[in-house]
């Protein structure tokens, strides 16, 4: 079972204390529902009006269209075009040849595109479906005929009915046009008007004159044969991108091959753009409507902080505490999207069938009622649009909510975590004491101590470190498994001041009052500055990081010694012979660093967390440090700390590895130093401490 999941279902769910909650949800589960289903309508006109455009387009567009890429005729009687012609999908195919030409007809005159077709034309195309006066014919008994567009033969003044031919004129493609005798240079045709069409596209209507091949032939002098496209009609249910590959394989790259949306590019090109567009903008609308998400999940927040208490005093983590109240935000869209979606798939079935609502007056467009087609690629793409939007704005609640989690934890889920704990240990170790192996259990809050610990004690003791790597003490909350191995533990090191301690010591001490607790601050001068607070956890008046200096780091080595021989007096020998050795190895760490330092030039540095404040003051360094307080630096502290920094001619700047490096590396950029990935938490205190020193003369 998703225990995230489940829980968030339940909070959805169920009535709330606050009938606000429900309201507000309701809202926002209604305001994305109305949304989603004015998106689904919308994408689904758009895909309507463009099956009604191509549909249009199919009357004079042919299925597939073949040119030639150089040249404006080819032969189209070569192996691979009779190929071509052969294949089982193509059910007819068409030469064109066109061109522009001139038609007069009594006083009138238009320019218009000569469209050359042989009889195949109309197994080719639906011409005769829009034809509106008179009837298909070319030629019959000798006899030469056209078929303009509607806004061609108004133009021209011409209808089927009439009995007079019009003049076609065109420029001879030999010799060279004289401009005393004009008429010479251009050949003359005759064409009846049988028949006159309207496909409500004024590029064709008012354009384009319908015309047998061989009359267009013999007015541009072309030789036999020649055309300038080959258009196809294909059989129902064939796959037109999968034969325009197979066409083009069999014809090479010296022809292109259009399909219908191709021949008419920009036409569609354009619907689409206003039909994402107009996505984008009620995508929009809907991010507005998905703020009351925000709103419900914020209030919810605050109602459950009691249960959110008692999930982490169960064990359960930041993490999924979090995936709960994300769940629970993404819900609200989720559900909304569905209704939406069901809804607006409904209205444009009902549409479809009934045609409820209606262009306009009978007759005064090409459909009456408004075309819809819901495809399934919108609908998917309007559910993550919905789900994606829903997941962003329940993530910023959410996320507030999670960093007031790491700061306060009420003492009573404190000591309700530290009570279970000790419960589990109590079954564990089979009804209470410790047993013999937790009696040599010390622990330690860093692992920087560790080093310490194990130099000293560890041949007799386990050293067991209660924040791990990659934590910073200063905001870490220990699981039930941490306060178990506390509680097993028969002493506890702590470092002093740092932020774990200050939050976590008094309620450790007094649920076990077996624990021997040993400070290893003791005899430290502590440095106080208004460095000595941050991240959300004081220090106490002054620096805590006190391991990270061998003077201090010796007087850490001392307690430690001290808290060993009170804890094993029977060992007390073996304790303090391993003493002098990890003193010994401090005082050369101390003396190679001295060797680094001490003729150093550009004695300042910069660190992002302010953990160097003793090793500054050892070796007579200045330490700039990024974060304030516990908080990331504003613009203001920002330029002035790059400002100082140029001044002093830092060279690098320090950021530990539990912390985020965007700042770090942004004030390197403008001052042009190197970024050092430290880890003063480190178990290897002597080669961190050697790390450090190195960068810092590089």
């Amino acid at each position: 079972m998703n225990l995230p999941l489940f829980i968030a279902r339940r909070y959805l769910l169920a009535k709330k204390s606050h009938n606000a909650i429900n309201i507000i949800s309701m809202i926002s589960v209604c305001s994305v529902a109305v949304a989603t289903v004015a998106l689904v309508c919308v994408l689904s006109v758009f895909n309507g009006f463009h099956d009604l455009v191509a549909s249009m387009f199919g009357h004079f567009d042919p299925d597939l269209k073949i040119t030639a890429v150089e040249g404006k005729v080819f032969i189209p009687n070569t192996d691979a075009m009779r190929s071509v012609r052969a294949l089982p999908q193509v059910e007819a195919a068409t030469e064109v040849l066109q061109e522009n030409v001139l038609l007069r007809y009594g006083g009138r005159q238009q320019i218009a595109v000569a469209k050359g077709v042989d009889s195949a034309f109309e197994r080719t195309v639906d011409l005769g479906s829009v034809l509106i006066d008179g009837r298909y014919a070319l030629n019959e008994g000798g006899t030469d005929y056209a078929i303009p567009g509607i806004g061609l033969a108004s133009t021209l003044g011409v209808n089927a009915s009439f009995t007079d031919p019009i003049e076609i004129y065109a420029p001879k493609r030999e010799g060279r046009v004289s401009a005393s005798q004009a008429a010479t240079s251009f050949q003359i045709e005759y064409a009846y008007i049988s028949g006159v069409f309207c496909i409500d596209r004024p590029e064709y209507d008012a354009n384009y004159l319908i015309l047998p091949i061989d009359l267009v032939r013999n007015m541009l002098h072309y030789d036999a044969g020649e055309v300038s496209a080959l258009e196809l009609k294909l059989k129902p249910g064939a796959r037109v991108g999968d034969l325009k590959q197979q066409i083009q394989q069999r014809l090479g790259q010296g022809f292109r091959i259009e399909d219908r949306f191709e021949q008419q590019e920009a036409s569609f090109r354009m619907m689409q753009i206003e039909k994402w567009m107009t996505f984008l903008i009620l995508a929009f609308i809907l991010t507005i409507a998905l703020f009351n998400v925000v709103s419900s999940l914020s209030m919810l927040i605050i109602e459950k902080e009691d249960d959110v208490q008692m999930l982490r005093s169960m064990g359960a983590s930041q993490r999924l505490i979090r995936r709960i109240f994300l769940y629970e935000g993404c819900m609200i869209p989720l559900l909304g999207a569905v209704v939406g979606i069901a809804i607006g798939v409904a209205l444009c079935l009902v549409q479809q069938t009934f045609g409820l609502i209606r262009l306009g007056e009978t007759g005064a467009f090409v459909s009456d009622q408004y075309p819809v087609r819901v495809s399934p690629w919108d609908l998917l793409a309007i559910f993550v649009t919905v789900v994606a939007i829903g997941g962003l704005t329940s993530w910023y609640p959410v996320r507030s909510a999670a960093r007031r989690w790491a700061v306060t934890m009420p003492k009573a889920a404190a000591a309700s975590l530290l009570l279970f704990g000790l419960l589990a240990t109590a079954s564990c170790s089979g009804g209470g004491g410790q047993s013999a192996d937790d009696s040599h259990r010390v622990s330690v809050t860093i692992e920087a101590q560790r080093y310490f610990a194990e130099r000293i004690g560890g041949a007799h003791f386990t050293i067991h470190t209660v924040v791990p790597p990659g934590q910073s003490p200063e905001t870490f909350d220990p699981t039930p498994q941490e306060m178990m191995a506390v509680a097993r533990s028969r002493a506890y090191l702590r470092v002093g001041r740092i932020g774990f301690e200050q939050v976590w010591m008094p309620t450790i001490v007094e649920q076990n009052p077996h624990l021997q607790v040993f400070d290893l601050s003791q005899g430290i001068r502590w440095i106080d500055s208004d460095l000595s607070a941050h991240d959300q956890h004081a220090h106490g008046g002054g620096d805590p990081h006190i391991w990270n200096a061998p003077a201090t780091a010796r007087q850490m080595a001392e307690n430690t010694l001290r808290a060993f021989c009170l804890l094993d007096t029977a060992h007390t020998a073996v304790y303090r012979a391993a003493h002098a050795s990890l003193v010994a190895e401090i005082d050369s760490t101390d003396a190679a660093l001295h060797a680094m330092l001490d003729t150093l030039t550009h004695r300042t540095f910069i660190i992002y967390h302010p953990a160097l404040t003793y090793f500054a003051q050892a070796y007579h360094l200045k330490q700039l440090a990024i974060e304030s307080d516990g908080k990331e630096p504003s613009a203001a502290s920002m330029k002035k700390l790059i400002d100082e920094a140029r001044a002093q001619r830092v060279r690098v700047v320090f950021v530990q590895r539990e912390f985020d490096r965007k700042h770090a590396e942004s004030v390197a950029r403008e001052i042009g130093a190197r970024v050092v990935i430290i880890d003063p938490l480190s178990a290897q205190w002597k080669d961190e401490m050697l790390k450090i020193g190195q960068a810092l003369t590089k």
